[in-house]
């Protein structure tokens, strides 16, 4: 059972790890291969955020970009409380050349890319470290 139990969170932690890596490889792909562009915030889109206790609303920017003489809206994917954009603050933007109409607001890998690989990793050596427990004898489940 232990064995079963520790390559439960081998094999789990792997798989997030490997998602994580595979999504910062995502990001670096795409920011060799897009095109940077300068945008403005135009309005802000309320979503509502029902995963707490109580709804909270969270604002994502729509913007306006222009990709070889064609002008395309979009809204953010992410989106923040308080807004992380005003409306007429400029937008950092990355366009795929493509698809122009398809962009991403430019920035750092997300957190979440991040704690994907953390807590992969940290499944994983709780795994090898209940492994290597029952190996050495320290550990014994019935």
């Amino acid at each position: 059972m232990a064995w079963v139990l520790a390559g439960m969170f081998i094999v789990g932690g792997a798989l997030f790890a490997i998602l994580g890596y595979k999504g910062l490889a995502h990001q670096k792909k795409k920011r060799a291969e897009w095109v940077a562009v300068q945008g403005t915030v135009i309005d802000l889109s309320e979503q509502e955020d029902t995963t707490g206790k109580t709804a909270t609303t969270l604002y994502a920017p729509i913007y306006r970009y222009t990709h070889d003489g064609s002008e395309h809206t979009a809204t953010s994917k992410i989106a923040a409380r308080p807004p992380a954009f005003n409306v007429g603050d400029p937008i950092a933007l990355l366009v795929n050349p493509a698809r122009p109409g398809e962009s991403d607001v430019a920035g750092g890998t997300g957190v979440f890319t991040y704690g994907l690989i953390v807590i992969g990793l940290l499944t994983a050596a709780v795994g090898l470290l209940v492994a290597w427990l029952v190996y050495t004898g320290q550990m014994i489940m019935e």
